[in-house]
C-alpha cells in the first residue's frame, strides 16, 4: 500500500522532495526539489518516519514554505469559518451522503430529481438544490480523493473581503497621517486622522485634472483602520519600547517551590481606609507590610503602621511572621483565633524600595541564616502571590468597612470617607486577625486547585516542620538599626543620648585607645542599645542614662529632649518628664486641623499594630481636663493649681532634621 500520491510534496531532514513515482508494491522515487535529484525510498520506511515526525506533509511545513518563498494556502477548517459558511457545508455533505445511500448516482437524472424532492421534504427545505448542482458537488468530492475539505462553502471569500478598494496613494496617505499624528501622540482620535487625510487630499487636488480626484474616505474608514493597529505598536507609541515590553511580557507563571517556608514574599501596600482616634477624629490611612508563604498562600506575618512603611515596618512584619502568634490567647481569647503560621524561611523575596535594600535588612536577615533576593524592577509578576493577597485583601475586606476610600478616585462618588470613618487602629488589627484567621486561610483558593491555604500549611507543616532558630532577644539584637560609635570614658553617645553601663565601661579597659564599637539601636525603644562584645563576640544590653527618655521612641525622645531644651527654666515644661512631653506634642499633633497633621501625629505615636501587639507603650493623647493624674515630674511644679495638659511648642514633624528617623525608610 503506497498513500504516497504522485507529485505529493513531503518534506525529509528539512528538504522538500516531490513523490516522482512509484516502484513496484514496496518502493517510491522522490525527487529533490531544487536539485531534481531522484533518490529511492522503502514504503515502510517512510511511513516509520512519519510516525515520528520525520517525514512531514506540506500542510504541516507552512512555516518551509514561506521561507522557500511560497505562499502556502491556509489550511480549511469549519471552525474559522462564519455560521452561514459552516451550515451550507453540512448541508452540501448532507445531501451527498443521503442521495449515495439511495444509490441515487447509478439511477438516471430524472430519478435523481426524484430523490432530491424526497430529500428536501425530510430535511424541511422548500426547494431542493437543483441536479446539476449537486452533481458538480459530487464531482469535486471526488475529484479530491474523497476529502470533504473539497466541500466547504467560501461565503465568507467572496466580495472582495479583507482587500482595500481605495487608491493606493489614499492608502499611503492614510497609512502616513497615522503614523504622524495617532501613534505620535499620548492620546489621539480617528478625527484627526481624517481631518489630516482629507486636508492632504484636497492639497494634492488642486495638483491633478478633475477626472484623478482622489476620494476622501469616509471616518469608518478611517476607524477601522485603527482598529487594526497591533496592540504592541500602539503600547510602543503610546507609553515607549520599555512599557510595551512590560505590559506583553510573556508570563509563565510564577518560580515553583516544593515546601513551605522555602520562599516568602513581602511587600507594602496603603490600606483603603481611614481610621480615627479614640474620640472619632480621622487621622490617616494606614499601611499594612504583609509576609506571605509561596507554596500555601499563608500570612505568615504582617505590621499594621500609621508611622509609614520604613525599615522598622520592615523588622516588625518579618518578627511576627518568624515567631509563633501566642499573644493571641491573651489578646483575642474571646475570639478564638489560631493562627500556626510561624518559623524560619529559606529566602525572602523583597520589592525594590529603599527599606528593602537597606544595609541593616539584608545584614540582618543574612545573620538569621536568611537569604534575601529582590524582584526585578517594575516587574510585579516576580512576586505575584503577595500582590494578589494585597489587591484581595483591600477588594474583599477593606472595601467593605465604613470609612473606606475604595481604590480609585472616580468610584468615591455620593460619600465623604472622612465622614464614614469610626473605626481606630487597634479595632482595624483586631479585624485583620479575624479576616485572615477565619476567612483567608480558611476558603478554598483557586491557586491552590480549590484547598484552602491552611490545609495546605498543614499538609507542608507535617513533611517540613517549620524550624525556630533563635530567640526572641535575638531578634530584637538583629532587627535593629546599625551605627559604629566611639567608646567613650563616660560611655556611648549616640541620637544625641549618653548610654553607660558597667559592662561597657570594662569594656573599655579591655580595648585599645580611643576604640570604636559596633552599636545596634532600636528605632522603637530609645531607652536601650546593644553593644558588640569584641572579645566574647556577643551583643550585650547597654541603658541609656537619662531614665526618663526610656519607653519612647527614637523620635519621640529627640522631639522632648528638644522641647525641654528650648523651654523657659521656670516653666512646667522644663521639669516635666520626657514621656509627659512626648504625649502632649503628639497629643497637639493628633489634634490638628488638617489631615497632614493628624498624620504626621500619628507617625509621632508610633502608633502600630506592633506596639499594642506585644505589650509595648504608646504615646497616648494627654487629658485637657482638670483633676488628670499628672506625671511625676509635673507634680512638683504644679502643686499649687490643677493639672494641666502641657503647654508645648508646635514642631514640625516632617520638616525637622532632627526628628528624621528611619520610620520613612532612609538610609539605615
Amino acid at each position: 500500500m503506497n498513500p504516497f500520491l504522485k507529485d505529493q510534496t513531503l518534506w525529509i531532514d528539512n528538504v522538500e522532495m516531490q513523490v516522482a513515482q512509484q516502484l513496484g508494491k514496496f518502493e517510491v522515487q522522490l525527487r529533490n526539489a531544487k536539485s531534481g535529484e531522484i533518490t529511492t525510498h522503502k514504503i515502510f520506511n517512510l511511513l516509520q518516519k512519519y510516525a515520528q515526525g520525520e517525514v512531514l506533509t506540506a500542510a504541516q511545513c507552512r512555516r518551509m514554505l514561506q521561507a522557500s518563498g511560497k505562499k502556502p494556502r491556509s489550511p480549511a477548517r469549519m471552525d474559522q469559518m462564519s455560521a452561514a459558511a459552516r451550515s451550507e457545508t453540512r448541508r452540501r455533505m448532507d445531501y451527498l451522503i443521503q442521495l449515495q445511500n439511495k444509490g441515487s448516482f447509478d439511477k438516471s437524472r430524472a430519478e435523481l430529481n426524484e430523490d432530491l424532492k424526497v430529500v428536501a421534504v425530510v430535511k424541511g427545505e422548500q426547494r431542493a438544490p437543483h441536479a446539476s448542482t449537486i452533481y458538480r458537488w459530487r464531482r469535486k468530492y471526488l475529484q479530491a480523493q474523497r476529502d470533504v475539505r473539497a466541500l466547504f462553502c467560501k461565503f465568507d471569500k467572496q466580495g472582495g473581503r479583507g482587500q482595500s478598494r481605495l487608491d493606493p496613494e489614499v492608502e499611503a496617505i492614510i497609512h502616513d497621517k497615522i503614523e504622524t499624528i495617532f501613534l505620535s501622540q499620548k492620546c489621539g482620535s480617528a478625527d484627526e486622522v481624517h481631518n489630516a487625510v482629507f486636508l492632504e487630499i484636497q492639497k494634492r487636488n488642486t495638483t491633478k485634472v478633475e477626472s484623478e480626484w482622489l476620494v476622501v474616505p469616509g471616518l469608518r474608514t478611517i476607524q477601522r483602520r485603527l482598529s487594526e493597529l497591533y496592540a504592541f505598536e500602539m503600547a510602543v507609541a503610546r507609553f515607549g519600547e520599555k512599557e510595551a515590553e512590560r505590559k506583553f511580557a510573556h508570563h509563565l507563571g510564577a518560580r515553583a517551590v516544593s515546601r513551605i517556608l522555602e520562599l516568602v514574599e513581602i511587600d507594602h501596600s496603603p490600606v483603603d481606609i481611614l481610621v480615627t482616634d479614640e474620640n472619632g477624629i480621622v487621622i490617616s490611612r494606614p499601611t499594612i507590610t504583609v509576609v506571605l508563604d509561596r507554596k500555601s498562600r499563608c500570612v505568615l506575618g504582617y505590621h499594621l503602621s500609621l508611622a509609614g512603611h520604613g525599615t522598622q515596618a520592615v523588622f516588625a512584619a518579618l518578627r511576627h511572621a518568624l515567631l509563633p502568634k501566642t499573644y493571641l490567647q491573651e489578646r483575642y481569647a474571646d475570639l478564638a483565633l489560631e493562627w500556626d503560621c510561624f518559623g524560619w524561611f529559606e529566602t525572602v523575596l523583597m520589592d525594590n524600595g529603599r527599606e528593602f535594600h537597606a544595609e541593616a535588612v539584608i545584614d540582618a536577615l543574612m545573620n538569621l541564616s536568611i537569604a534575601t533576593e529582590s524582584a526585578r524592577s517594575r516587574t510585579p509578576n516576580d512576586k505575584p502571590h503577595v500582590e494578589r493577597f494585597l489587591r484581595t485583601f483591600n477588594y474583599c475586606f477593606i472595601h467593605r468597612l465604613p470609612g473606606t476610600t475604595l481604590a480609585k478616585v472616580h468610584q468615591r462618588i455620593g460619600f465623604k470617607a472622612e465622614d464614614d470613618a469610626c473605626i481606630t487602629k487597634d479595632e482595624l488589627d483586631r479585624m485583620i486577625h479575624v479576616w485572615i484567621c477565619s476567612v483567608y486561610h480558611l476558603r478554598p483558593h483557586a491557586g491552590l486547585y480549590g484547598r484552602a491555604p491552611m490545609t495546605v500549611w498543614k499538609e507542608g507543616a507535617a513533611a517540613f516542620p517549620p524550624q525556630l532558630k533563635a530567640n526572641c532577644e535575638d531578634l530584637d539584637i538583629e532587627f535593629s538599626q546599625v551605627d559604629n560609635s566611639a567608646l567613650q570614658h563616660y560611655g556611648i553617645d549616640l541620637n544625641t543620648f549618653v548610654y553607660v553601663s558597667p559592662r561597657l565601661l570594662t569594656l573599655r579597659r579591655m580595648l585599645p585607645e580611643n576604640a570604636r564599637v559596633d552599636v545596634k539601636w532600636p528605632a522603637y525603644e530609645a531607652g536601650h542599645i546593644f553593644v558588640w562584645d569584641p572579645v566574647n563576640h556577643e551583643y550585650f544590653k547597654v541603658g541609656i542614662k537619662d531614665t526618663q527618655f526610656a519607653n519612647l521612641t527614637v523620635e519621640q525622645a529627640k522631639a522632648a529632649k528638644k522641647a525641654k531644651a528650648a523651654a523657659d527654666p521656670s516653666s512646667q515644661l522644663s521639669i516635666a518628664s520626657a514621656e509627659a512631653v512626648a504625649r502632649d506634642m503628639a497629643a497637639a499633633a493628633l489634634a490638628g486641623k488638617s489631615l497632614k497633621q493628624r498624620k504626621q501625629g500619628a507617625r509621632f505615636a508610633n502608633m502600630t499594630s506592633e506596639t499594642s501587639r506585644h505589650g509595648q507603650k504608646v504615646a497616648k493623647p494627654a487629658e485637657s481636663e482638670a483633676g488628670t493624674e499628672a506625671e511625676p515630674g509635673v507634680e512638683q511644679a504644679a502643686a499649687a493649681k490643677p493639672t494641666r495638659a502641657l503647654k508645648v511648642p508646635q514642631v514640625e514633624l516632617a520638616d525637622d532634621e532632627e526628628l528624621a528617623t528611619d520610620a520613612q525608610g532612609g538610609e539605615a
